[in-house]
């Protein structure tokens, strides 16, 4: 009986780890892009890997101010589907507004 509790009981962490895996940004705040349009960066101010545009989603993770401007890293939905930066006012805040 306890080898097969056992055996359940990894079955079942094993299970959950697959879970967490599958969904990248599943704890992520879900923010919304209120720009027409807006470059997602690798770094911030670095050079454009990927771009979203008005009504897409990105999943906020957190913000740097670099220069002034406040930048928020998180992961693009969308076509693009990518870890990277953005212009923090291009995205609506934690109350989902623009």
């Amino acid at each position: 009986m306890k080898k097969i509790l056992r055996t359940l009981a990894v079955a079942t962490v094993a299970g959950a780890a697959v879970v967490t895996i599958a969904n990248p940004a599943a704890a992520l705040d879900r923010r919304t892009v209120c720009a027409q349009d807006v470059w997602v960066r690798s770094a911030p101010g670095s050079a454009p890997i990927a771009i979203l545009y008005r009504g897409e989603t990105f999943d906020y993770d957190h913000s740097h101010v670099i220069n002034g401007l406040q930048w928020a890293y998180g992961f693009a939905w969308g076509g693009e589907n990518k870890w990277g930066w953005l212009e923090y006012g291009t995205i609506t805040d934690s109350h989902g507004q623009c």
